[in-house]
């Protein structure tokens, strides 16, 4: 698990590629390590899973008009630039805490 987490928050902070399948991941880590992961380091990936569950994942995307792409893209966009300290934050939190350990 704390790989996952590892590789996870590492691509967080290089690239916005796959950037929901990347924060659901870590919040599933952060739900199994918790059980839930608000108030923890995991938390501010529930809130992002949370207001993106109706984007689609990537493997997903395939099946969608590019019209509809070009509307989630935009929002999703929105998303990350909204987010991105936070998240920043919390993955640098993370890396320390298991590169730690």
């Amino acid at each position: 698990m704390s790989d996952d987490a590892i590789k996870l928050a590492t691509k967080l902070l290089e690239s916005d590629e796959d950037y929901l399948d990347n924060v659901i991941g870590l919040w599933r880590i952060g739900n199994n390590k918790y059980e839930q992961c608000w108030d923890t380091e995991f938390h501010v990936f529930g809130v992002i899973e949370s207001d993106t569950d109706h984007l689609p994942l990537k493997h997903v995307r395939a099946n969608c008009s590019p019209e509809f792409l070009a509307k989630v893209d935009k929002e999703l966009a929105e998303t990350i630039e909204f987010y991105r300290a936070e998240v920043i934050s919390a993955c640098n939190t993370i890396l320390n805490q298991l590169k730690n350990v």
